[in-house]
Parts: C-alpha cells; structure tokens; sequence
C-alpha cells in the first residue's frame, strides 16, 4: 500500500476505551464494542468463501495488551531475535505492510491472510504510528505455502513444507495449519527437523466441525505443541482434544491466542486473530529470541527453557503454564546432584523475578473493568441524546 494511502487510526477519548475493547473483543458485548471502537477486520486459517482477504484501513497505536501480558518490551531488550530464521509453513506470506517489508524470503500471495498474520506476531518491525511489533522484530522469516488459497491441506503437504524449511536452514518451524490426521510422511518431515536441530513449533488443537481434536505434529514428543488462552488467561478451548484414535493430547506450552493484533494482508492495516496457530506464533518468536541470545542451545534444549520457565498451570489444561519470555531468556542453566549418578539441569534466575503474572491479571481485570465502563457511558450518552427536553 503507497504511504500516501489514507488510514485510519483508532483514538476514543484518551484511547484506553478504544484499546480496551479492540483487543478483548471476545470478552465485551458487541453494543459496548460498536460505541467504543470499530471493529478490526478478522482474519482466518481458512476461508468461509471465495473472496480472499482485503487489506484493512485501521491502524492501533496504542498498546496492545499482549505486550505487558507477556512481557516482551523487557524481553526484546535482552534479545531482538537477530540472526534466527523462523520458517511459517502454512497459507503464504504477503510482506506488502511496512512491517514486513524486507523481512520475508519466498514472499508472496496470501489469500486467507493468516500467514501473514502470524509473520507480524512473529517477527514485525517497529513503524510508525503503530503498536505492532513482534516478539522477534529483528528475526527473518521464511514463507513456506502449503495450503491452497482457500487455506485448506493435508498432512502430507505440511511434511513438504516442513522438508522444505529445513532445507532452507530455518532455525524455528512455526507449523501454521491445525490438522487432525498425520502421514507416515509427516513423521518423516519431524524426524528430519529433529534431527537437523530445528525446533518444530505447532497448534495443539484442530477444530472441525465444532469439534476440538488434537492437532498433528503437536502429538510428537519432538514438537512443541502450543494451545491458546484467552484474554483472561484461561483456555480459549475448553473442550478436550482427541486424536487419531480418541486419544488425549497434552499441550506442552500455552500463550495468548485470542483478540491477537497483526498485520492484515495487502498494506499496512492491522487485523485480529485467534486460536492455536496464533498462540504458536508467539512461541516460535519466543523461541527465536532465545535461540538468538543463546546460540550454545540445541533445539530441545530451547523447548526446555521455554516450558520450564513458564508460569505453572494450575490444572488448566495449559501443559507446563503460560509462555513467559523474559524467564527463558534470563535464567541460566545450571548443575544440581540428585546424589544419584550425574547432575541434571535445573534454572536459576540472572535477573530479579517481577511478579508480572499478578501484575497482568490485574491490569487485564481492570481493563475489562474499564470496558464495561466505558460501554455505560456510550450508552448512557445515547440515552441523553435521544431525550426530548419536556
């Protein structure tokens, strides 16, 4: 999009209300919403018809709540990502936004526009204007399509795509489609990764029909599977996952997957999303961080420090807890004796620990506080409005 194009830019009052209710648009009635802010356009894994998605014309440029929530201003002061290749094999990537521009290899058409979606929570440079950044911003990415343009594959096609990431020397695979059935191939495409050191990133979940299954490659001890929370905190999907034979699959990381800020395909506009793939997307950023800042670690030993230092579940369904940058980039690995046979590995803070989970749940209840508010106050300046002096 030429720069001269007009965009939108979302300010109500002093711009709280706007970013309260855009960013927990799940969470707030839809009149609340309508009087505070427009709505972001969606964007989707896959499509529901046949016109691909259209650029947006809404800039946000004000602070989006998964910033603090994860802590990534702090993260991205210890590592930026540079150097790290993280491949996104799914719909494409259409580096058209300014965000993206020089960032992607094997750019190109995105029809769903969810790949490029998930390249701007991966890896978005600062602009402008604008509170999008992503939580790798110096990372490249590598644009690997395997659906067609409605957003649709197979197993197989993904197995070709990871193939193909790993060929392309990726550091981090983001597997950016959610299915519910493997191939022989698919495991084989795992395996290579594994074996080439590449950490293979995945949704844990496949909805289809309604239904929530366990997602492939996430079953694979070797994958890092991710599930979504929403803006409370708690699973964005509360249904068990089953697999292939009923199976119940297990995430092993959780992170923010819902009223998520991105670009949207064909400019510079932003757009929202949700689900597994979008949770993974922070994941894989995070990974790039990490494996950016400490280059000595393997694949496996990445995937460790991002589950053993996130914030416990506590019996939510959420694998080893919530994704928090800052742990995996700040605590350093250390020798401790069981007194039985060699030492095993265990964390140790470089930095002192700030209490951000608290500190998020509190500044999240208070947001959705202050849209229900500001909800109240729109609709009571309507009711004004539409009174007839007696």
């Amino acid at each position: 999009m030429a720069n001269g194009t007009k965009r939108n830019r979302i300010r109500v009052g002093a711009g709280v209300c706007a970013t309260a209710a855009l960013l927990l648009v799940a969470g707030t009635p839809a009149a609340a919403q309508d009087e505070v802010a427009p709505a972001l356009p969606r964007v989707a894994p896959a499509l529901s018809g046949d016109t691909c998605t259209g650029p947006s014309e809404e800039v946000v440029d004000q602070e989006v709540w998964t910033e603090y929530a994860l802590g990534l201003p702090r993260a991205r002061s210890t590592s930026s990502g540079a150097g790290t290749t993280v491949a996104i094999v799914g719909t494409g990537v259409d580096d058209s936004s300014a965000a993206l521009a020089g960032a992607v290899d094997g750019a190109g058409e995105d029809c769903t526009g969810f790949g490029t979606f998930l390249a701007g929570v991966v890896a978005a440079r600062p602009q402008p204007g604008s509170a999008l950044v992503g939580v790798a911003p110096e990372a490249r990415v590598s644009s690997v399509p395997v659906t067609d343009d409605r957003g649709l594959t197979d197993a197989d096609a993904v197995a070709e795509g990871i193939t193909e990431a790993v060929g392309d020397g990726a550091d981090i695979v983001l597997v950016a489609v959610a299915i519910p059935l493997g191939s022989p191939e698919l495991d084989a495409a795992v395996d290579t990764a594994t074996e080439a050191d590449v950490l293979v990133v995945a949704p844990s979940t496949a909805v289809v029909r309604g239904d929530v299954h366990a997602a492939v490659p996430a079953t694979r001890t070797e994958v890092l599977g991710v599930v979504a929370t929403g803006t409370d905190g708690s699973p964005l999907n509360a249904v068990p996952a089953s697999g292939e034979e009923g199976r119940f699959s297990a995430p092993d990381l959780a992170a923010p997957g819902q009223a998520v800020l991105g670009p949207a395909p064909g400019g510079d506009g932003h757009a929202v999303a949700e689900g597994d793939a979008v949770a993974a997307a922070f994941v894989a950023g995070a990974a790039a961080l990490v494996r950016s800042h400490h280059p000595e670690l393997d694949a496996a030993r990445t995937a460790e420090r991002l589950t053993v230092s996130a914030y416990p579940d506590a019996g939510a369904g959420l694998g080893a807890g919530a994704l928090d940058p800052v742990g995996a980039l700040t605590r350093t690995l250390g020798p401790v004796s069981s007194g039985e046979g060699p030492g095993t590995e265990s964390f140790a803070l470089d930095l002192p620990a700030e209490p951000t989970r608290g500190r998020v749940l509190a500044v999240l209840g208070g947001t959705v506080l202050l849209v229900a508010v500001c909800g109240v106050g729109a609709a009571a300046v309507r009711r004004r409005r539409g009174t007839t002096p007696a």
